[in-house]
């Protein structure tokens, strides 16, 4: 927007936040003045204080957010002048996501929608609903409605200040964008068009997914999950973390997934004695599997929409194109505790590969948006240090965590992506089996 039309929009949002404040003000004089105006023109309110917007108090100023559009005239706002510059910034976050989620903002800058701004929030999103039991079944109900339902319960707990907001906008062209090339090449049409697909690719497969949506399906899991490793690796028995069935809603509903509503009813060893399913498994024709047409699967139509969100984040964990990137940032923090480590997809209860290797690249995995600059070369400096404390913590621990089944899959008690995703589309009808 050029700098004429930026001044001309603010002049527009003072006038019309003036005419509204002083409506506010003295409603009485201003119904009379619009009965008394001429036929085809504006009513005028009168009255005689104030005179300007600038003669508003502070609190009446700060109210004026509740009367914006989009970022943008909030933004617009504060360069009017330095009484609103000042005031505006007492604004809310919760205000500002609110101005950030409207139209344009949310589907040109902050976009996909609404993954990019879910992402945003997850990180206090999981905190509010470690904080009881109410509220983190209030976010397994919003999972089930996938990341719209995610957005619509951050737009009501949650919030952003402008300096993250600024933070955001610039990981997006030095992290975001390099990891989403990545990804791209891992499972998108860079890799698709790579010479000799079908014949060169050891993982060749047909895979409908967008790499623009995958990386925030893992940046989100992270941001929502990823601190509930501290509890782990502190051995802190008092904080309470979310539970393993949680992140699995948020798996089934928030990584859409055909393989997850088709293939859970051939799922192995799901029943229980009644012939009920167990709730784990169980994916329910609602959020993104309802509707009219639903979005994911539906073998009902003639061209049934199938979306692999779930494979496709599990062929990016386990790409060679992806995993070299993380071995390098740990390297620079340590050895590994096992060489050539590749967790396969199916359970094996007889695994001897090194727990604590798994550990460590699942805390790695988990740090979210600005966690996958650890992959970036010019981000990996500011990550070293973190990363040798999360290995030194690892070593210090003695046990294992405990491994959770589901079926004949199984996954860990933290945050582990590969076996939250495993389990979610177990069944002879999956895409790997």
């Amino acid at each position: 927007m050029s700098k004429s039309n930026l001044r001309q929009r603010s002049i527009e949002l003072v006038r019309r936040t003036r005419a509204l404040f002083l409506k506010l003000l003295n409603p009485q004089k201003t119904t009379v003045a619009a009965q008394n105006s001429s036929p085809g023109t504006d009513p005028q309110p009168t009255v005689a204080s104030p005179t300007s917007i600038l003669s508003l108090s502070d609190d009446l100023v700060l109210l004026l957010a509740d009367h914006l559009y989009d970022i943008q005239d909030y933004l617009n706002l504060t360069a009017t002048c330095s009484k609103l510059r000042s005031n505006t910034r007492l604004i809310s976050p919760r205000t500002i996501l609110r101005l950030t989620a409207a139209k344009p903002a949310n589907t040109t800058i902050f976009c996909p929608a609404p993954h990019f701004l879910v992402a945003a929030t997850a990180r206090e999103l999981g905190h509010w609903a470690r904080r009881s039991e109410a509220n983190e079944q209030a976010l397994v109900a919003a999972c089930q409605q996938g990341l719209d339902g995610m957005f619509t319960l951050s737009l009501a707990h949650c919030g952003l200040t402008l300096e993250r907001l600024r933070h955001l906008s610039s990981i997006i062209w030095t992290v975001i964008d390099p990891v989403q090339d990545l990804i791209d090449k891992c499972v998108g049409e860079q890799w698709r068009r790579l010479p000799g697909f079908w014949t060169t690719e050891d993982d060749a497969c047909t895979i409908n997914a967008e790499a623009s949506e995958t990386i925030f399906h893992l940046a989100i899991y992270g941001e929502l999950f990823g601190p509930d490793f501290e509890t782990y690796l502190n051995q802190d028995r008092q904080s309470r973390t979310l539970r393993v069935d949680t992140r699995l809603e948020f798996i089934k509903y928030c990584v859409p997934e055909w393989a997850s509503f088709q293939g859970q009813k051939d799922a192995k060893d799901v029943h229980r004695p009644d012939g009920t399913m167990d709730p784990r498994r169980e994916v329910k024709a609602i959020g993104p599997y309802g509707g009219d047409r639903p979005t994911v699967y539906d073998p009902n139509f003639d061209d049934p929409c199938k979306y692999d969100s779930n494979k496709a984040l599990t062929w990016v964990l386990r790409s060679v194109r992806w995993t070299p990137f993380w071995k390098d940032a740990r390297a620079k923090a340590g050895p590994d505790f096992q060489e050539n480590f590749l967790d396969q997809w199916e359970y094996d209860p007889d695994d001897t590969q090194d727990w604590r290797q798994r550990m460590w690249e699942s805390v790695m995995l988990c740090q979210g948006l600005e966690g996958l600059g650890m992959i970036v070369p010019e981000s990996q400096k500011a990550w070293e240090e973190k990363i040798k404390i999360w290995r030194e913590k690892v070593t210090g621990l003695e046990t294992e965590p405990k491994w959770i089944k589901v079926g004949r899959q199984a996954t860990l008690e933290y945050p582990f992506l590969l076996g939250d995703l495993r389990i979610c589309v177990s069944g002879p009808r999956g895409p790997w089996e």
